[in-house]
């Protein structure tokens, strides 16, 4: 009641075919989680690239959706799904109690829900109990479904329906009859090109023969009919055949049995014209009552999967090696939307994902989807030259390149990657250390080929033995050093270690010279400020608070400060110095120029040295009248002259002073000016 997969003429850019051997990009087999991974195609001209890092991959566990009973299904045993050459979908299936063709239309996305047309009984030409549809293409791009039914030798027959160019049109049907009168109960038809001839084959259910159908050179041909017998007695009750070629090029058939409960496995060897012979595949997972069988090709191995009526599961065979045969089987269970599935869709890859669609007994439909993974840090790229990415998780990935999709030289090549565990590796923790000294950093790794640090900048020593790595390293910055264990099965690890440098710095400002008597304020722009920063002045003399980052100064004589700043989380310190030199010399005073003894609005009663703080040693300070008498002295430096002599108000006029002494600097101070006295 299905049909198989063909590989040969079989809406190539739809199905699961040509997934060979890796030419067209190299990648590793084996990788360690967080390992980056880079690949690059071989063909760099290609017109369109697409990448996926994560895809669906057969020997996953499927997933399900159960869409419902709104299809039209109607004792349906067979649907048939492919891809327009438009990039739209489509699926086909039969109703056999009231003879309808229906066709589902996706659009352009497999996990869309599809809209149902029915087009009808196509003039009654559709075979009658059609138990098997099998689409294809022809030699010049034409498609072409073919379908067998009957239940018994007197309704059997072999349909042809002709779309044309594209899978939207409604077809053209022909109704062959049952050819020599050789189909009995027919279940399964493939059809594939050898050569310049066109072979098909159909599984009889009531008789157990295989019947071939020769089409010559045209697949529109009206082919000639040979009873094949049953090949080695290896088929009872035959439900359902699909076909595959090995990577040698030998034919092999699978055929699942209804009522016994096996699959037979005929070889045609190197061509279809050959006399099979035929083997029942022992399986290690009993079958219940196998209904359809598809085959399909993922990433260089061979899968069947076998849908069982009475246990709503699914079969899956992967084959290691069809000539032998070699495989394991298992059971996939408790898949959403399978209910009684008489029929499972061949396997369709959209992008990243596998679907296969079934219709059960009760007239429901199903989808079964193959999932992306999402243990990629990158899903997906459509660049020539993809980025570096990583897988999170472990497990098996199925990695494929897509090129030139849509035109005549499209490529689909898929490679997969094992992500292991990262190894038991031992390093040092994150490491922070003051500027300028220097940190031991350490790796232990069992069983590898190659350790190293990395990268090689002011790394001053290091000691290795078999499984550690000893290394100093002094950074002028905080950065990462990695320490690279390499693996003889190809896993890379590599583990950072972040070394924190503290900056402190101290920044005591630029040297400088300031006047007698001036205040200056201390510290540069780079001193390292915050409050986990301690700040230290040394001496702390003339200075406004010694434990400030920026306090003021006013010295009396040249000084030498130092600024101490220390980290007080990790206790790193450093230092730095300025120079303040105090200027003191002739020129320098402040002494006014005039006072008003009698006016005492305005403080200026009394005359004498401004910035007397200057001068530590005061010689003379004089004042003389007009005629020379001498009417001041004092060596007083806070002393001054309240305009008399011997308690007697001098007169107004110009009065001459003069002094002399020392400055905190050491300077010598000696001058001379005119003050009036203005009554």
């Amino acid at each position: 009641m299905r049909r198989c997969l063909i590989l040969t003429v079989m809406l190539i850019a739809a199905q699961l075919t040509g997934l060979h051997a890796q030419t067209t990009f190299d990648a590793p087999d084996t990788v360690c989680i967080r390992q980056p991974i880079s690949l690059k195609p071989v063909d760099m001209s290609a017109s369109s690239y697409y990448w996926s890092f994560c895809s669906g991959y057969l020997m996953n566990k499927p997933t399900g959706d159960f869409l419902g009973y709104t299809f039209g299904i109607n004792n349906a045993a067979d649907i048939e799904i492919g891809r327009n050459s438009d990039g739209k979908y489509y699926g086909f299936f039969i109703n056999r109690t009231s003879p309808e063709f229906i066709r589902l239309d996706y659009g352009n996305s497999l996990a869309n829900i599809p809209t149902t047309t029915s087009l009808g009984n196509l003039g009654g030409t559709i075979a009658a109990d059609a138990n098997s549809l099998f689409l294809m293409q022809d030699g010049v791009g034409n498609f072409v479904m073919f379908v067998v039914g009957g239940a018994s030798v007197g309704n059997s027959s072999l349909s042809r329906l002709d779309f044309g160019k594209s899978l939207s049109n409604k077809p053209n049907c022909v109704n062959m009859g049952n050819l020599g009168g050789l189909l009995d109960g027919p279940r399964g038809f493939f059809a594939a090109q050898e050569g310049p001839y066109w072979f098909g084959f159909a599984a009889n259910a009531l008789n157990g023969k295989l019947i071939r159908f020769d089409f010559g050179t045209n697949i529109s041909n009206t082919p000639n009919v040979v009873d094949l017998g049953n090949p080695s007695a290896s088929m009872v009750d035959p439900s359902d055949m699909a076909a595959t070629k090995d990577i040698a090029g030998n034919w092999h058939v699978f055929v699942t049995n209804f009522v016994s409960n096996f699959v037979s496995h005929i070889s045609f060897g190197s061509s279809l014209a050959s006399i099979p012979t035929g083997t029942i595949l022992p399986l290690a997972t009993p079958l219940s009552n196998p209904s359809s069988i598809i085959l399909a090709k993922d990433c260089g191995m061979d899968y069947a999967f076998i849908s069982n009526v009475s246990k709503n599961s699914i079969v899956r065979i992967a084959f290691s090696d069809l000539a032998l045969p070699t495989y394991t089987d298992a059971s996939l269970d408790l898949i959403p939307g399978l209910k009684n599935s008489v029929a499972m869709s061949h396997i369709i890859r959209e992008k990243d994902n596998l679907y296969s669609y079934v219709v059960n007994a009760d007239g429901s439909l199903g989808k079964i989807q193959f999932d992306n993974c999402t243990s990629s840090t990158v899903r997906a790229s459509t660049f020539k030259i993809p980025p570096t990415y990583s897988y999170d998780n472990p497990g098996r990935y199925n990695v494929f390149l897509s090129t030139n999709e849509g035109m005549p030289n499209a490529s689909m090549e898929c490679h997969l990657i094992d992500a292991l565990p990262i190894p038991s590796i031992t390093i040092v923790d994150d490491t922070l250390v003051c500027q300028g000294d220097t940190a031991t950093l350490y790796g232990i790794a069992f069983g590898t080929d190659t350790l190293r640090w990395a990268p090689n900048y002011n790394i001053t020593e290091t000691e290795t033995d078999v499984d550690a790595l000893f290394t100093r390293v002094a950074p002028d910055y905080s950065r990462p050093y990695h320490f690279i264990a390499i693996y003889p099965n190809g896993c890379i690890v590599d583990s950072p270690i972040m070394v924190n440098v503290s900056k402190v710095q101290a920044d005591a400002g630029v040297d400088r010279s300031i006047g007698d008597g001036s205040t200056t304020v201390m510290g540069g722009p780079m001193t390292t400020e915050g409050a986990t920063y301690r700040y230290e002045w040394t001496p702390a003399n003339f200075l406004s608070d010694p434990l400030a980052p920026n306090p003021t100064s006013t010295p009396l004589y040249d000084i030498s400060y130092t600024l101490k700043v220390t980290s007080q989380v990790l206790g790193c310190v450093d230092y730095d110095t300025v120079e303040v030199k105090v200027t003191c010399s002739s020129g320098k005073l402040n002494i006014p120029n005039a006072f008003t003894p009698e006016d005492h609005t305005n403080n200026n009663d009394y005359f004498g040295i401004a910035n007397r703080l200057t001068i530590v040693q005061l010689n003379y300070f004089r004042i003389f009248d007009r005629w020379g008498q001498e009417v001041f002295s004092t060596t007083d430096v806070s002393a001054k002259w309240n305009g008399q002599f011997e308690g007697i108000d001098c007169p107004y006029g110009v009065y001459v002073w003069q002094v002399d002494g020392f400055c905190g600097s050491g300077g010598r101070i000696s001058e001379t000016g005119n003050v009036t006295l203005i009554r």
